[in-house]
C-alpha cells in the first residue's frame, strides 16, 4: 500500500512540473482537439435531430375517434393487465380478484381481501423448505 501511495505522489509531482514546463504544448493540444470535439458533437446532435423529425413524420398514429379502435385497445390493455397479475400473483388469485370486481354489491374494503382459501394460498404459497426444517427439529 505505501508503495502505491509513494508512486502516486511522485507521478502527481512530475505531472504538475511538466504541466508548467510544457504549457505551450498543452495549449496547442487543446487548440487541436477543440475543433474535433465541436465537429463530433455537432454531427451527433444533427443526427439525433434528424431522427426525431423522421420519427414525428412517419411514426404510427392511433385514432381514438372510432369506438371500435378505442374498445379494442381497452380490451388489449385489460388482457395485458390480467397476464401481468397472473404472473405476479398466480391464476387462482387473479380469478378471485376478477370475480370480486365483477360483483358490484361488495365494498371496496372487501374487494381487497381474498374471497376464498385457494386465493389465500395463491397469494401466500406454503414454502416447502419451512416444512422440511420443522420435520428436522
Amino acid at each position: 500500500m505505501p508503495v502505491l501511495m509513494i508512486a502516486g505522489l511522485i507521478s502527481l509531482l512530475l505531472g504538475i512540473v511538466l504541466f508548467f514546463v510544457w504549457f505551450g504544448y498543452i495549449l496547442a493540444l487543446i487548440k487541436a482537439v477543440l475543433p474535433l470535439v465541436f465537429i463530433t458533437g455537432g454531427a451527433v446532435a444533427s443526427y439525433l435531430g434528424w431522427e426525431e423529425i423522421r420519427e414525428r413524420r412517419g411514426g404510427p398514429s392511433i385514432d381514438f375517434s372510432s369506438p371500435d379502435e378505442a374498445s379494442r385497445y381497452k380490451a388489449e390493455a385489460k388482457a395485458y393487465q390480467e397476464k401481468l397479475n397472473e404472473i405476479k400473483v398466480g391464476p387462482s388469485a387473479v380469478e378471485a380478484e376478477s370475480q370480486a370486481n365483477d360483483n358490484p354489491t361488495n365494498d371496496q374494503a372487501t374487494n381487497d381481501q381474498p374471497q376464498n382459501a385457494e386465493a389465500v394460498e395463491a397469494v401466500v404459497p406454503e414454502d416447502p423448505s419451512l416444512a422440511d426444517n420443522e420435520e428436522n427439529r
